[in-house]
């Protein structure tokens, strides 16, 4: 495994009413222009320069994250305050404390959030962050992931031809409706932090209306599957109606975490940009090979079960295969 698990807490355990209240210092951008900013990867992830205090750091763009995250040692250089502690508990079985922050300064391409409130998370290192719920909040966000670019507040020149799909933002990650082989299914996180595949609780496995085919060449980590995860599956997934339908390798679990039905990363390499547009509760993607005859539109999502505090799934790229 490349890769660091990386995922990061769903909830909004002790981050408390701070996370509700930014200091009013958000530039404002030209909507007919943009900024355009190049892009970096970690694996499959799309990532961005931030400054963090004073600071540079490289931040993921992670929809699958409720907040933002930043390393210890990131946290240290940036003279970040680390107040009360929650601990989540990895599929790998180690556990993780992450700690409550305020970050008083946060840049990206010239403009500016001031007291945002963050986690500092054990699970990162070096100078890595992970930027979540409160980046996309407040910047709408083209990731283009064929010319390495990310665009803030993208004309709507770059994203009227998009095919969007709502998505709930109650517990502070997207949780839409797409079609896992071909079955729709509601609650499933879209996340834009993950590599390797998704997972699904268990209880919606027998509604698909074709089941799950195990790849035999498909490997896990023994400590997860003593934790409760099957993994070894291959799942086809549609994120809007008429796309092709993308594989991906999907573990299962027999908790419904948080009223969650699954998590699918969104990068894919048949997703060439996606829009993160929370202002709109909105994603919107351009997905290679749609087809020339429209398709029926998904069923609406139906509002989170359940969004209150509570674990969540967290860090399923974590289990994917050996490389």
């Amino acid at each position: 495994m490349k890769t660091p698990a990386i995922r990061a807490l769903f909830s909004l355990l002790c981050l408390g009413a701070g996370a509700a209240i930014f200091a009013a210092s958000t530039h404002r951008a030209n909507a007919a222009a943009g900024v355009t900013i190049g892009s970096g990867w970690n694996a499959t992830r799309t990532t961005i320069p931030v400054i963090i205090g004073d600071q540079r750091a490289s931040c993921v763009l992670d929809t699958g994250t409720s907040a933002i995250l930043v390393s210890p040692s990131l946290a240290r250089a940036a003279r970040l305050a680390a107040r009360a502690g929650t601990f989540e508990v990895a599929p790998d079985g180690r556990t993780y404390v992450d700690r409550q922050t305020q970050i008083a300064h946060f840049a990206v391409a010239g403009y500016s959030l001031h007291d945002v409130p963050a986690l500092i998370s054990s699970n990162l290192s070096g100078s890595d962050a992970l930027c979540g719920y409160d980046f996309f909040a407040h910047f709408p966000t083209l990731i283009d992931r064929e010319r390495s670019q990310v665009i803030l507040f993208p004309p709507s020149s770059r994203v009227g031809r998009l095919h969007c799909v709502q998505v709930d933002l109650a517990p502070r990650v997207p949780l839409a409706t797409v079609q896992i082989n071909d079955t729709w299914v509601s609650h499933i996180v879209l996340d834009s932090g993950m590599a390797g595949g998704g997972a699904l609780w268990d209880g919606i496995r027998g509604q698909l209306h074709r089941p799950l085919v195990a790849n035999a060449d498909y490997e896990t980590m023994p400590s997860a599957v003593r934790n409760g995860f099957a993994c070894g599956a291959i799942a086809s997934i549609r994120y809007a109606a008429g796309a092709v339908e993308s594989s991906m390798p999907i573990c299962t679990e027999p908790q419904r975490p948080d009223g969650y039905n699954g998590i699918i990363e969104t990068n894919l390499t048949s997703v060439h940009a996606m829009y993160v547009d929370y202002s709109h509760r909105r994603i919107c993607f351009d997905v290679g090979g749609y087809a020339a005859v429209a398709m029926p539109d998904p069923p609406t999502p139906v509002t989170a079960a359940n969004s209150g505090d509570g674990d969540a799934w967290s860090r399923f790229k974590a289990l994917r295969p050996p490389q």
